[in-house]
């Protein structure tokens, strides 16, 4: 019965761990992508992408990665980081695209999907694909602006705040690029040390200010805060950084003397970079040299400094047939801008008008290209858009059938314990109500016991008289008083035990001795006796019923021996094996026929200790009771008394 109640106890613990609600993470792919993110920013201090990549592939092979498609997502997200930094823009795309596609349907894992979302946007920006590259910039800082408490470092907030804040500057989505600029400079007391992402914020922060008319203060503003950290950290980059954007700054306020000064000292530090590396120059890979040349150029135009610009627009000329290709369209609409103000303003008005149809021709492939490519990303960001919402729908739809079946699991379960619950309620009953029966029945045998017990005492005295009885009658005083000292001492030992229901087998033999010492005094010496018990065993710890074994021993007196031939012998002997007591009587009278045949002589004390044996062995569910048989030195009893 108590198995069974741990087992339900068990049950309901189980029960109530697996009823807990929401999708849980495997325990081991949630441990390993812990690992795994230790394993990047390990790789990250490694300035070799070969290696890395290395490294990643490795990782990937190995099934407890290659099988989980969680973990196989991180592993192209980093191999795709490593093609970012070799500038292999194919095979980040590629590798970006597998991260993502073994992603998109998983419901959890939302701190991935972010930094996801900002490898998609590097891919991208790497195509040049301004308008895709502003959604999954914006896709990734927006899930971090609806949830703070994903776990994305804020090194990694602040450079998708930037990004995202980047990408809508160059598309004129001016609030929108301050309000990530906002977000990230919030992040910057989390990242004392990181002077660069502060320039950077200040940096991006300025350029907006300058998209805004009307903000010129502000544009100040932050200019000064990029100087400020350019003092504590000098370099040549935020050195050129801060020339442009002072440049811009007074152009802006109208006092181009000063823009002048900042375009010349921005352009000679490009033309430095040029001069020592060549087409791999920064400058002329972007095309920001050949942008310098013209911005300068115009300038000086609005300065009336007409051969100064002229000098620029011919180095500007110089430049592209230099490095072909490296100026887009833009740059080279300024140029041609700018020309055309210098071919009026030196009134070579031939020229101007061939000039102005070139620049209406750019133009018209400029919106062209710009019309197409927008058409395209736009088409391809809808197509993204649809697919993200027909995701997320089908992701509510997953959800809700997993919370239905939740649900329906919990009811199940609250059903199946409620049945256990009823039908151990009902086991508990019935072991109660049986442990409630077996008490009253036992309860019952010890009152039986009790009562049989006293019926025992009156026959024992009413004996006992009869020989004091017999003593006065023939006026033998002496042992009158030695009689009655010997059964005041007998009857207060047997008063005391049957106060008891169990008493130690010592005590007993001590009253079967008084009781023995009293009978041979009253059949004056016809009989002796010997008590054998092993010395060996502890009769103290031993519990029996009191006064079970007196009447075998007392009708082993009166029956069977000869008073007249006072030769009788009583031999006693008490044997203890596995908790049951065996009590060996053995008379050398007369045998069990004679006892048999005594005239008219009714055992009632066999009887009552027969009854009480009974009602022993249904307490116990032990063996229990006597048997009587004729040995060739006489009669033999051996009782059976179950023990505690």
């Amino acid at each position: 019965m108590k198995r069974l109640f741990y087992c339900l106890l068990i049950l309901v613990f189980f029960g109530c761990h697996e009823s807990e609600p929401s999708h849980p993470i495997k325990n081991s792919t949630k441990e390993l992508m812990f690992g795994l993110q230790h394993d990047a920013d390990e790789q990250k201090k490694n300035p070799d992408p070969n290696a890395r990549l290395e490294f990643w592939y490795k990782k990937l092979k190995k099934n407890r990665y290659h099988r989980d498609s969680v973990l196989s997502s991180k592993i192209h997200y980093n191999i795709a980081g490593a093609f970012y930094s070799l500038n292999e823009v194919d095979s980040l795309k590629k590798h970006m695209q597998i991260a993502w596609e073994l992603m998109e349907n998983q419901r959890n894992f939302q701190e991935h999907k972010v930094l996801l979302y900002s490898g998609l946007g590097n891919a991208a920006h790497a195509e040049q694909k301004i308008h895709q590259e502003n959604y999954y910039y914006n896709q990734a800082a927006q899930m971090l602006l609806a949830d703070t408490s994903l776990q994305v470092t804020p090194k990694q907030k602040m450079i998708i705040f930037l990004a995202a804040g980047q990408s809508c500057e160059q598309l004129k989505l001016t609030d929108n690029a301050l309000t990530m600029n906002r977000k990230a400079m919030e992040l910057l007391p989390l990242l004392p040390d990181d002077v660069n992402a502060k320039f950077r914020v200040y940096s991006q922060t300025a350029n907006c200010y300058y998209q805004l008319v009307d903000n010129t203060d502000s544009l100040f503003k932050y200019i000064n805060k990029m100087v400020d950290v350019y003092r504590t950290e000098p370099d040549i980059s935020k050195e050129r950084f801060i020339a442009d954007r002072k440049s811009t700054y007074f152009e802006r306020i109208g006092n181009v003397d000063s823009a002048i000064y900042y375009h010349r000292k921005g352009l000679a530090i490009d033309l430095a970079e040029e001069q020592e590396k060549g087409a791999s120059a920064s400058s002329v890979r972007t095309g920001n040299l050949y942008t310098n040349y013209a911005n300068i150029a115009g300038a000086f135009l609005r300065a009336n400094r007409i051969d100064s610009a002229e000098h620029y627009l011919l180095e500007s000329e110089k430049l592209a047939e230099k490095y072909p290709g490296k100026a887009d369209e833009k740059d080279i609409i300024t140029y041609r801008q700018n020309m055309l103000d210098y071919l009026f303003a030196t009134k070579q008005y031939g020229r101007a008008q061939r000039q102005q149809e070139l620049l209406i021709d750019e133009y018209r492939k400029l919106y062209e290209a710009e019309n197409a490519r927008a058409i395209a990303e736009m088409s391809t960001v809808y197509q993204l858009i649809a697919k993200d919402k027909s995701i997320h729908h089908l992701n509510e739809t997953v959800g809700i059938t997993i919370d239905r079946l939740e649900s329906n699991r919990l009811w199940l379960l609250i059903s199946t314990l409620a049945a256990l619950l009823s039908i151990s309620t009902v086991l508990f009953l019935y072991y109660f109500q049986k442990q409630r029966k077996l008490r009253n029945e036992k309860e019952k045998a010890q009152l039986e016991q009790r009562l049989l017990r006293t019926q025992m005492e009156p026959h024992f005295i009413f004996n006992t008289l009869s020989a004091l009885q017999s003593f006065v009658r023939f006026d033998e005083k002496e042992k009158t008083l030695k009689y009655l000292n010997q059964f005041g001492r007998l009857l207060r030992s047997s008063l005391e035990l049957s106060r008891e229901s169990q008493v130690p087998l010592s005590e007993e033999i001590e009253t079967l001795e008084n009781y023995l010492s009293l009978q041979q005094m009253r059949y004056d010496e016809a009989f002796s006796y010997a008590i054998e018990v092993d010395d060996n065993e502890d009769i103290e710890s031993i519990y029996i019923p009191p006064m079970l074994i007196q009447p075998f021993v007392e009708n082993a007196i009166m029956h069977g021996f000869d008073q007249n031939k006072r030769d009788g012998k009583l031999h006693i002997r008490f044997d203890i094996q596995d908790q049951v007591l065996l009590v060996n009587i053995q008379d050398n009278g007369r045998g069990i026929s004679s006892k048999q045949t005594d005239s008219g002589h009714k055992s009632l004390s066999t009887a009552i200790s027969k009854e009480r044996l009974d009602i022993l062995a249904k307490e116990s569910e032990q063996p229990a009771g006597f048997t009587i048989s004729s040995t060739p030195q006489g009669t033999l009893v051996i009782i059976t008394i179950p023990f505690k």
